[in-house]
C-alpha cells in the first residue's frame, strides 16, 4: 500500500487546511484516501493527489539537506479553489531513507500505485535526478512512453553512473526496457547545452525548444504537450530575480507569468498523469512559496479545463482541411472551440487507417505556402 511510505501533512497544517474559508483549496483537500464499498469504483474517479519528496542529495557527495514543503503547502491552501470539479488528495511526503538509491525506489513504487489507481499526480520535490524514477514508474503502466522537461540545461551525463542530477536523461534514454516513444526539452539556454547534445535530440528525432523560441509565443509549447504523459518542471528554469529556493540560480529563464502559462498548458495535456516539480529547496521566500503554489494552481485549473476528447469526423467540433502540395495531399484538423490543430500521417499497408498528430497553426501555414509542414516531416524520419 502506496500510504505506507508516506508520512501524512501534520495535523497542524491540517487544522490550518480545514479553517480556511470555503472558497480556498485548503478546505477542499482531502488527507486521507476515500473508503468506499467499491474499491474499482474509486479507481475509475477521476482526481489528483500531491506528494513530496524531501530528499535532496547529490551522488557526489554526502551532504544531504531534506527540503521541507510545509509553508508551500500553507501557501497553497489558502488560494481561492477554481471553477473545478475533481477532487484532491494530499498524502503528504515520501519517508527519508538513509540512501538516496533507496528514495528513488521507494518513489518508483508509490507512483506507480497511485497511476493505477487513476490519479494525476502532482510531486513536490528535490533532486532532479528522480525524475528517472519517475520514468521508470511507467514500466507496468504505459507503453511507449511521451515524456517532456522544463530545463534549462539538458542533463545528459554518464548513463553508467547510479541517476544523478546531470544524467538522468541519458539513463532515461539508455536504459532497459526502452519506453520512451517520444521526448521534448521545453526552454533550454543555447550557452548551457552543447552541440553535441543537441545533435543527439536531433538524431533521435526528439524535440527541443530553446527559451528564446517559446518567448516569442509561448502557445507553441501546447502542441508538445498535449499528448505527453509525464514531465518534470525543473525550478532552476526560472530567473533569479523572480524565484531564488532554488539550488541553481540563473540570471535568465522564465520569468514569474511564463512560468505559470508553461504550467496552463500542460496541465490542459489530455493524457498527462504525472508532473514531477524539481529543485525546490526551503529559503524561507514567501513569495518563492507564493509562486509554486501559483504554478501548482495553474497545473491543477488546466486539469479541471482540458478539452474533451472527441472523434475527428464530427463536424460539430472539427473543420476537416485539405492542402494540396508536390508532395501529398496534407490533411489537417482544427478544433472549432479550442483552435487546436492536428494533421493526419498517412500509416504504411500493413496498418489500419491513418495516424492523427498534434500540430500548430504555424504546421498550417507552412503547408499553404508549399512547404512541408514541420511535424509530419519529424513523424517521417522517426518512422519511416
Amino acid at each position: 500500500m502506496y500510504t505506507d511510505f508516506l508520512k501524512p501533512v501534520t495535523k497542524e497544517l491540517q487544522d490550518f487546511a480545514k479553517s480556511c474559508n470555503s472558497f480556498c483549496i485548503g478546505a477542499n483537500v482531502n488527507f486521507e484516501k476515500e473508503v468506499l464499498v467499491d474499491p474499482n469504483e474509486f479507481k475509475q474517479k477521476e482526481k489528483i493527489a500531491l506528494i513530496g519528496v524531501q530528499e535532496f542529495r547529490s551522488l557526489n557527495s554526502e551532504e544531504q539537506e531534506d527540503t521541507d514543503f510545509n509553508f508551500l503547502r500553507t501557501s497553497l491552501y489558502e488560494l481561492k479553489k477554481g471553477n473545478w470539479t475533481i477532487p484532491i488528495y494530499d498524502f503528504g511526503d515520501i519517508i527519508a531513507f538513509d540512501h538516496k538509491f533507496d528514495s528513488g525506489e521507494v518513489f518508483q513504487k508509490v507512483l506507480t500505485s497511485l497511476l493505477k489507481d487513476q490519479f494525476f499526480v502532482i510531486i513536490l520535490g528535490g533532486s532532479p535526478s528522480l525524475g528517472f524514477y519517475q520514468y521508470r514508474a511507467y514500466d507496468s503502466v504505459i507503453k511507449n512512453l511521451h515524456y517532456f522537461t522544463v530545463d534549462e540545461k539538458m542533463r545528459f551525463g554518464n548513463p553508467l553512473h547510479q541517476a544523478n542530477d546531470n544524467n538522468y536523461l541519458s539513463k532515461i534514454i539508455d536504459s532497459e526496457p526502452l519506453n520512451l516513444l517520444d521526448f521534448t526539452h521545453i526552454g533550454y539556454q543555447t550557452y548551457f547545452v552543447g552541440q553535441e547534445e543537441l545533435d543527439l535530440i536531433e538524431q533521435l528525432n526528439f524535440e527541443a525548444l530553446r527559451l528564446g523560441q517559446i518567448n516569442q509565443d509561448l502557445k507553441e509549447i501546447e502542441p508538445y504537450t498535449r499528448e505527453a504523459h509525464a514531465g518534470l518542471i525543473n525550478l532552476s528554469s526560472i530567473e533569479a530575480h523572480c524565484y531564488e529556493s532554488s539550488k541553481d540560480l540563473t540570471p535568465n529563464g522564465f520569468n514569474s507569468r511564463e512560468i505559470c502559462g508553461v504550467a496552463k498548458y500542460i496541465g490542459l495535456s489530455s493524457v498527462l498523469s504525472s508532473i514531477y516539480i524539481s529543485n525546490y529547496i526551503e529559503r524561507y521566500k514567501k513569495v518563492d512559496h507564493l509562486l509554486v503554489s501559483q504554478l501548482i494552481w495553474y497545473l491543477v485549473d488546466g486539469r479541471n479545463h482540458r478539452p474533451e476528447r472527441k472523434n475527428f469526423d464530427d463536424t460539430q467540433y472539427f473543420d476537416k482541411i485539405f492542402v494540396p502540395s508536390d508532395v501529398q495531399v496534407f490533411v489537417f484538423y482544427r478544433n472549432i472551440q479550442t483552435d487546436q490543430w492536428w494533421i493526419e500521417i498517412n500509416e504504411s499497408e500493413e496498418e489500419e487507417g491513418n495516424r492523427i498528430i498534434p500540430c500548430s497553426s504555424q504546421d498550417y501555414t507552412k503547408a499553404l505556402e508549399g512547404e512541408i509542414p514541420y511535424k509530419w516531416w519529424k513523424y517521417f524520419k522517426k518512422f519511416y
